[in-house]
């Protein structure tokens, strides 16, 4: 394989690789062979690679003796529901999967979070495998074991921590994305370098271009900083009951602004993190936390990158009690109180879960959000 990166999640029995690097489809087969109890593979598809990503891998693994089934499912995270899990599981019934059978994930973040929850409950849990194809899945859903499904009060909110056996990252992909798709990928990029490592943040203001434009040592550099990242702190706490909530800067805001907005396109997750990280970010200023240089050193790399920065740059409206009605089914927030992750500076994030709501309203006052 070339210019491969493995990357280690050392979670005992559940250990799994990282594989990164680039043209990597015709090495598929061998690599999750050792997980394979016969010749047959389910995938669980986004149908819009139907046409593009899916015949190179069907190709690779026929032609090393394995027999196909591939239930596709709709882009976007409306499928990320009970319908699409029913409907999904009795294909794959229908279609003959056994308790030592594989699914393999091929998609986005939808995809991974969708199949990885099934996997953890047809048969009461079969091996899945990630094959992620988006930048923003590339760096974050696909790696940490969390599955999940979306229901009417918010996102991901009943679910399972299931771990893949291991996760196929090929930077050939990406070149399918549209820019818009990229620039949410990098959303979540930047996030590391925000939350934990100043050098990592520093090398993304000067290599943003480059990621922009798909340059293939950048992405494998970048994804690889990204995943090591976070395999670290998944390693100390797999089950999100301590640091590996500051993962999640951001998203508190912006899980709640991606809820509203979810249904007509206006945002996609990764311009809702970008929100949420700058909201989050003024946050930090407004109480004393972070100095007001790098508080605008982090809005202008995320504004730099062509993301939003508030509310007033998308379509749409909320309101500051729909956005705290929401953010209150937050799976963090305990005894009325809400948690966000703010920052002492740039590469260092802290946990702050005794937030009340009057602090959250005060705030979106500042923002003259309505």
């Amino acid at each position: 394989m070339t210019k491969t990166k493995t990357i280690k999640i050392n979670l005992d029995k559940n250990s799994y690789d990282i594989y990164i690097g680039e043209n990597l489809t015709s090495e598929i087969p061998s690599i999750i062979s050792p997980f394979m109890k016969r010749n047959k593979i389910f995938i669980i598809c986004d149908e819009s690679l139907g046409s593009i990503i899916l015949p190179e891998i069907k190709n690779s693994f026929i032609d090393a003796g394995f027999e196909i089934f591939v239930s596709f499912v709709q882009t976007g995270e409306n499928s990320k529901s009970f319908e699409s899990l029913e409907f999904t599981i009795s294909e794959l019934l229908d279609n003959g999967i056994e308790r030592n059978d594989t699914i393999i994930a091929l998609g986005g973040g939808v995809i991974g979070d969708l199949a990885g929850f099934i996997s953890s409950i047809i048969y009461r849990g079969i091996n899945f495998i990630q094959v992620p194809t988006t930048l923003l899945a590339q760096v974050d859903s696909s790696v940490g074991g969390k599955t999940a499904i979306n229901v009417k009060q918010g996102k991901n909110l009943v679910g399972s921590f299931y771990q893949p056996k291991t996760v196929i990252t090929d930077v050939s992909f990406l070149s399918s994305l549209s820019e818009r798709e990229i620039k949410c990928g990098l959303s979540e990029i930047v996030k590391y370098g925000i939350i934990g490592d100043r050098d990592f943040f520093n090398w993304l203001k000067e290599n943003i271009d480059n990621l922009a434009k798909l340059d293939q040592d950048c992405l494998i550099y970048a994804i690889e900083k990204s995943c090591s990242m976070k395999a670290n702190i998944v390693q100390k706490d797999e089950k999100e009951s301590g640091d590996r909530a500051l993962l999640n800067f951001g998203h508190t805001f912006g899980h709640a602004l991606e809820k509203h907005f979810t249904k007509n396109g206006v945002l996609m997750h990764g311009e809702a993190v970008a929100i949420g990280m700058v909201y989050a970010t003024k946050f930090s200023g407004n109480i004393g936390a972070l100095k007001k240089d790098e508080c605008d050193e982090i809005i202008n790399l995320i504004s730099d990158i062509g993301l939003p920065i508030s509310i007033n740059d998308i379509k749409g409206e909320i309101t500051k009690e729909e956005i705290l009605n929401l953010m209150m089914y937050d799976k963090k927030r305990a005894n009325q109180r809400n948690t966000l992750i703010l920052l002492n500076k740039i590469g260092e994030a802290f946990i702050n879960n005794n937030v009340s709501d009057k602090e959250i309203v005060d705030f979106f006052n500042m923002e003259n959000i309505q």
